[in-house]
C-alpha cells in the first residue's frame, strides 16, 4: 500500500471546489470568519505549481451552499447562495419577508437568486467573477446544476424559503430554469416534474439524451429533449435517504465508448429517510445498471458488497477508471454528525472490490469536498466539522483552511508520457496520440466541481482505440454531447500495467 498526503494551508473553506481548464483549483464560499453572513464571500486560486501561495479572487457575494457546473468554454455556472436566514438576529424580519423586501429596496439583498459566472481567462482578478441580472426568478438554497448536452446548464431544486424551510421543512422549487451559456439569460422557470424532489439530488446526463435524477430513495429519469420525466420510478432498497442531510455520495461509473448500459452507483448515506445525531450511516453500496435504450427498462437498485460505514463522503473518478471514495463521518446529520471516518476507499468497477490505501491527516466532514487534479492525485478539502450551530459561533477551531493531496498507488510508479495530442475534439471524429510508451487504454475525465457530496460535472469515458501501433494511436472522440457534454476534459493515457500518465486538458465539443 503506497500512499503520501500533503497539506497547504489556504484562506478559504472549501464548501465549493472546482478544477479549472488551467489546472488550477477554485475554491468558494461565505467568510472563513462567519460563514452565515450573507453580505460576504470569499474565493481563493489554488495552483498545484505553487501549492503554499493561495491567490485570492475578489469574490463579493456569499455563494455558500450554491450548485455549479462547468460551461462548455470553461467558465463555471454558480446558482444561488446564501439567505438572510442564517444570522441569528435576523431570523424573524426574514421570515415575515421584512427584511428581504426592505434590502432588495436597499440594494443589499441575499444570494439565494444569483446567478454567477467564474471566468479563468479574465486576467483582471476583480472581473473574474460576475453577476447576471436578473437572477433566478425564486430564490434556490442547495440546488443542483447540470450541464446538459447542448451546453446550456439545467438548473433544479433548492428552497425558494430558507427560513420557513428551516423551521417546517419543505417549500423546495420544483421550477427549474435552464441557463443559455452563450447569451448568459435564463429560460422562464417551468416545473420539473418531480414532486418528491428535496435539496441537493444528483443528476447525470446519460448516453441517448435522459436525465438520472436522485432525490432521497427515489430515482426517475428525464427526457432532455421533450423535457419531461419518463414513466416509472425506481426505489433504493436499503431504506434510508442517500441525499442531503444523510448525503452519500453518487457517481456514474466510467462509460466504455460502446456501452450499451450506464453504471450508477450510490456509495454511503445514512440508515434513516430523516436522520438525526445518533443515527448510523450505511454502509451498503447500491447499483443501478440503466439500459440506455430505455432507461424505464432498467432493472433496478441492487446491493453490492459492503464499504466502509459512511456518509458525508466524497467519489473521485481515476484515470485508470477505479473510484477513490474519501472524507465523511459514521454517524448522524449533516450539521451534527459523529465518529469521523479518515480512511480513504478504493472501489474496482471491473471486479466490485473495495480497498482501503490510506488514511486523511484531517477529519474532512460537514462541507468536506474533493476532486481530481491533472496530475492523478485527489485534492480534498474543507469541512466545518462535527456540528455546525457550534462551528458557526468558533470558527478557528471548526472551520478546516488547510487542503490535503492524495496519491493514489500509481503515482508512485514511472508514468507513461503523452507527447502529442488534439486539445480541441469535435464529436465523432478520430484524432491521433502520440506516446513515449505502449498503451492499452486511453480515458477522458471531466474537469468538475462538487459542494456537499454532490460533485455536479463528474464523469469518464474510455475512449475507442481505432488503431493502436506502438506509440501512436488513434482515437474515436466521444459521438456526442450526451457521452459527453461539451466543455473542458482531462485527457490520460494508460501503459500496459494500468498506469496513467499526467492528464492533458482538453476542449471537447
Amino acid at each position: 500500500m503506497s500512499h503520501n498526503n500533503h497539506l497547504h494551508k489556504l484562506n478559504t473553506v472549501a464548501v465549493h471546489l472546482a478544477l479549472l481548464k488551467n489546472g488550477k483549483a477554485l475554491l468558494f464560499s461565505g467568510s472563513h470568519e462567519r460563514l452565515w453572513d450573507w453580505t460576504k464571500g470569499e474565493a481563493n486560486l489554488w495552483d498545484p505549481k505553487d501549492p503554499d501561495t493561495p491567490g485570492d479572487s475578489d469574490l463579493k457575494r456569499n455563494l455558500f451552499c450554491s450548485g455549479h457546473c462547468f460551461l462548455p468554454d470553461g467558465r463555471l455556472l454558480v446558482a444561488g447562495g446564501q439567505s438572510t436566514f442564517n444570522y441569528p438576529h435576523v431570523i424573524f424580519g426574514t421570515i415575515i419577508g421584512i427584511l428581504p423586501f426592505a434590502l432588495k429596496i436597499l440594494g443589499k439583498e441575499a444570494a439565494d437568486h444569483d446567478i454567477h459566472t467564474f471566468d479563468p481567462d479574465e486576467p483582471d482578478v476583480h472581473l473574474q467573477w460576475k453577476q447576471h441580472l436578473p437572477g433566478m426568478s425564486k430564490a434556490r438554497w442547495y440546488p443542483t446544476c447540470v450541464t446538459l448536452p447542448d451546453g446550456n446548464a439545467l438548473i433544479v431544486s433548492g428552497t425558494w424559503s430558507h427560513g420557513y424551510h428551516a423551521l417546517f421543512g419543505g417549500f423546495m422549487n420544483k421550477d427549474y430554469q435552464i441557463f443559455d451559456s452563450s447569451t448568459n439569460t435564463l429560460s422562464y422557470p417551468k416545473p420539473f416534474g418531480f414532486d418528491k424532489i428535496k435539496m441537493y439530488p444528483y443528476l447525470q446526463v446519460l448516453p441517448g439524451n435522459t436525465l438520472f435524477v436522485h432525490s432521497e430513495k427515489t430515482t426517475k429519469f428525464w427526457d432532455i429533449s421533450q423535457k419531461q420525466f419518463l414513466t416509472g420510478e425506481f426505489t433504493t432498497i436499503t431504506g434510508g435517504t442517500r441525499t442531503y442531510p444523510g448525503m452519500g455520495t453518487c457517481v456514474m461509473l466510467p462509460l466504455q465508448h460502446d456501452a450499451q448500459t450506464a453504471k450508477m452507483l450510490l456509495i454511503g448515506g445514512s440508515m434513516s429517510m430523516h436522520p438525526g445525531k445518533n443515527d448510523d450511516a450505511t454502509n451498503i453500496p447500491e447499483m443501478l445498471t440503466v439500459d440506455l435504450s430505455d432507461p424505464s427498462d432498467s432493472s433496478g437498485w441492487q446491493v453490492k458488497s459492503s464499504h466502509l460505514r459512511r456518509f458525508l463522503c466524497d467519489s473521485v473518478i481515476l484515470p485508470d477508471g477505479k473510484i477513490l471514495v474519501t472524507n465523511g463521518a459514521a454517524k448522524g446529520t449533516a450539521d451534527s454528525n459523529q465518529n469521523e471516518v479518515l480512511e480513504i476507499e478504493l472501489f474496482d468497477p471491473e471486479n466490485e472490490t473495495w480497498q482501503v490505501i490510506g488514511k486523511l491527516k484531517k477529519p474532512r466532514l460537514y462541507h468536506g469536498t474533493a476532486i481530481l487534479l491533472p496530475d492523478g492525485s485527489v485534492l480534498a478539502a474543507g469541512s466545518t466539522g462535527h456540528d455546525f450551530t457550534r462551528a458557526i459561533f468558533n470558527p478557528k477551531q471548526h472551520f478546516e483552511q488547510e487542503i490535503e493531496i492524495i496519491d493514489p498507488p500509481y503515482m508512485t510508479y514511472t508514468r507513461p508520457e503523452i507527447t502529442n495530442y488534439a486539445s480541441l475534439m469535435k464529436y465523432d471524429v478520430t484524432y491521433e496520440i502520440t506516446t513515449d510508451s505502449n498503451i492499452s487504454k486511453v480515458s477522458l475525465i471531466r474537469m468538475s466541481s462538487t459542494t456537499h457530496n454532490n460533485n455536479m460535472d463528474q464523469r469518464c469515458l474510455f475512449l475507442n482505440i481505432v488503431e493502436n501501433s506502438g506509440t501512436t494511436v488513434k482515437i474515436q472522440s466521444p459521438k456526442d454531447g450526451s457521452w459527453a457534454p461539451p466543455g473542458y476534459y482531462l485527457l490520460f493515457i494508460l501503459d500496459n500495467n494500468g498506469i496513467p500518465s499526467i492528464g492533458k486538458s482538453v476542449r471537447l465539443g
